[in-house]
């Protein structure tokens, strides 16, 4: 008589589930995660369509020109620049290994990138190259293949008129021109590809949510599985791509996304994320192996001091809060030597104590062959040239490429 099931009891919880329930396949859900931030085909529709918000190219806006000295030479600026200079394009090639082409760039940035939060140059030949000013100054290295191939323009650049810098690019990669791989005698005729010339503004929520998902997806790979911390970070990936998804991909969608990512990693958008009342365990300190010799010709080293440096110095401009470290006095007095202006640069910021010189040795030496006498005079010479140059000598020993220790003590 009336009806209805009396022992069912009023509720306002839904009756059905709201997706699906049970235990995940982790292989489908970890591998889902490389799709966010792929270049595949994927790319246009999910984290990586949202890293621009404009790009200009173009002779309109990036006019190239080049001079190529001859042979293996490697002119300084004064002397790059006192030549004649003829046009070239994106799509050239330059080589072979080993050489050198300075190339002159005016830039023009278009009306409606001039307002934009991040202005970036995107340059990518594949090779390594290093920025200077139109007044001589070096400003930051290029790795090309891909990775460091921004440099962030001056506000300066912002108001429509023309602009010009220079890129001295070298014919070969972070490793040399190795055939085959990285330790194989290299490759005398290779030659690079001028791919990317252009300007570039940078979506900045976009760019913090990759890194931001990078290191989470990294915790949800690298965790044992099953553990509460993979899956914790499994769980939060995936919740951002649905979030970027459902919301098709928009803004709003990316800042949701890194809200997300602050229940995991917390908020790392500044140093503040230092200033708490925890003992650290681990510190991290930048550093940049260089050998003195290996891969390269003698002269490259020099050469790449100056970019690796160069490049310090900007990150320290940038975060206050980075340190960096490196070794050899040799490398540090080349620096003296070729680039002045740059020395000085990292001469201020090791006043400062963000660039922290270390090692206390001339290179990083072998300790097998070499006497008594000889490694004796390593730090004799090495530490003399720190303190003249800085006020001080190294505290803490670096060697941490040498092949063997001796057991002399």
């Amino acid at each position: 008589m009336g009806g209805g099931n009396p022992n069912v009891p009023d509720t306002s919880l839904p009756k059905l589930a709201a997706g699906p329930v049970g235990q995940q396949i982790h292989s489908i859900y970890k591998s889902r995660l490389g799709q966010f931030t792929s270049h595949g085909q994927y790319s246009s529709h999910n984290l990586q369509a949202a890293m621009y918000e404009g790009r200009a190219s173009g002779e309109d806006y990036v006019k190239l020109q080049v001079y190529s000295p001859p042979g293996q030479s490697r002119p300084t600026f004064e002397d790059a620049t006192s030549h004649e200079f003829t046009n070239t394009h994106v799509g050239a090639s330059f080589g072979p290994s080993w050489s050198t082409h300075w190339i002159k760039i005016e830039l023009v940035v278009p009306e409606e990138l001039q307002k934009k939060a991040h202005l970036g140059f995107h340059w990518d030949a594949g090779n390594e190259g290093l920025i200077w000013t139109e007044d001589g100054e070096p400003l930051q290295g290029l790795t090309g293949g891909g990775e460091r191939v921004e440099w962030i323009l001056p506000d300066s650049f912002r108001n429509g008129k023309s602009h010009r810098f220079y890129i001295e690019m070298a014919c070969n990669g972070m490793f040399g021109n190795g055939m085959g791989d990285t330790i194989q005698p290299p490759d005398p005729n290779r030659y690079f590809q001028l791919r990317l010339a252009d300007i570039v503004a940078v979506n900045l929520e976009a760019r913090a949510l990759y890194v931001d998902f990078w290191i989470i997806g990294d915790a949800a790979r690298e965790f044992p599985e099953n553990s509460w911390e993979e899956h914790q970070a499994l769980q939060i990936c995936n919740k951002i791509m649905d979030t970027f998804i459902n919301n098709h991909g928009t803004q709003e969608s990316i800042i949701q996304g890194r809200e997300i990512a602050r229940e995991y990693i917390g908020n790392v958008d500044s140093s503040k994320v230092y200033e708490n009342e925890k003992e650290p365990h681990v510190y991290a300190i930048g550093h940049c192996h260089i050998d003195t010799c290996w891969l390269w010709p003698w002269a490259e080293t020099k050469r790449k001091i100056a970019r690796s440096w160069s490049n310090q110095c900007d990150l320290m401009d940038r975060y206050p809060e980075h340190r960096f470290t490196c070794s050899q006095a040799q490398q540090y007095k080349w620096l003296e030597i070729l680039y002045p202006k740059l020395f000085d640069r990292v001469k201020s910021k090791i006043k400062e104590g963000t660039f922290q010189p270390v090692g206390g040795s001339w290179v990083e030496h072998d300790t097998n062959m070499p006497s008594g006498e000889s490694l004796v005079r390593q730090f004799l010479y090495g530490q003399r040239y720190f303190e003249s140059r800085f006020g001080e000598r190294c505290k803490t020993f670096w060697l941490p490429d040498t092949f063997g220790y001796s057991s002399r003590k």
